[in-house]
């Protein structure tokens, strides 16, 4: 039988038109931690909410003629990492696109939410185990080998993933690609033979990574995806409707699938991703 990770303290709030979900494993009180984690969270999002006009990075962002800001140290890791993912994915990850509502930078600040939480909270205690899940991401942290499950297009099915690494990205389903609200949508035409009946789950390092290769698995040409996991080394799983693996994308070594001696999902019934 599967031993299943027990939650032993857990926080969360509305973040970026979201919430924010931060699941502990570890025995012992962790209360001053996670409120800790969580002001330091809002921090950040009041530097990077893209909701918000009068906020940092979107006063950069706007920014004209010789108007100059100095960048706090979380802006200057956002934008770079936009920078450089988009000249990896040769363009296809557009994070300043401001017709498409900067989804694509949206999607990258949401990850590097999640990784801050991960990273605050290892520093301050190096053995915690837990997860964070915000939006499409999510990130566990010290825990021995986990498997999630992922809510296909068709509501009815889902599939449980081994994870060989920390981080879980994966595009949402019920016509996520035409919802206004959704953390998917985008202008680009999907690439040939993807529709909004596939589901793009991505396995990486980071959250930033995986959330940046959601949009890339949905929209970028297969020999861009490939160099694309080849550099993050992570995994790009592309789903049918039937919930059958269609595309994998991966280093040249191979990964099993059958991984996950841990099962554990942050969703209810509901809406399970």
């Amino acid at each position: 039988m599967e031993k299943q990770l027990e939650i032993t303290a857990q926080a969360g709030r509305p973040m970026l038109g979201d919430f924010i979900q931060i699941n502990l494993f570890s025995p012992g009180s962790q209360e001053s931690l996670l409120t800790g984690t969580l002001q330091h969270l809002v921090e950040l999002e009041g530097a990077l909410n893209l909701d918000d006009p009068q906020s940092e990075i979107c006063r950069i962002l706007t920014v004209e003629g010789d108007d100059s800001f100095e960048m706090s140290k979380p802006t200057a890791e956002v934008l770079e990492k936009a920078l450089d993912i988009s000249t990896l994915s040769d363009g296809y990850f557009e994070p300043f696109r401001e017709e498409s509502k900067n989804l694509d930078l949206k999607c990258l600040i949401r990850g590097y939410i999640i990784d801050e939480a991960v990273k605050m909270m290892r520093e301050k205690n190096p053995n915690l185990m837990g997860m964070v899940h915000l939006a499409e991401g999510i990130r566990f942290f010290n825990c021995p080998k986990k498997s999630i499950h992922v809510r296909m297009s068709n509501a009815n099915i889902e599939k449980e993933l081994g994870l060989f690494k920390d981080a879980i990205a994966t595009t949402e389903s019920r016509g996520n690609l035409y919802d206004h609200e959704s953390a998917t949508l985008y202008l680009h035409p999907l690439r040939h033979g993807i529709s909004g009946r596939h589901t793009v789950s991505v396995i990486a390092d980071t959250s930033m990574s995986a959330n940046a290769l959601t949009k890339i698995g949905l929209y970028a040409p297969q020999t861009i995806i490939q160099s694309c996991v080849a550099e993050l080394d992570a995994q790009i799983i592309v789903f049918d409707e039937a919930g059958e693996i269609e595309e994998i994308f991966e280093e040249s070594k191979a990964y099993s699938f059958d991984q996950g001696h841990i099962s554990y999902s942050s969703y209810d019934g509901s809406n399970m991703d």
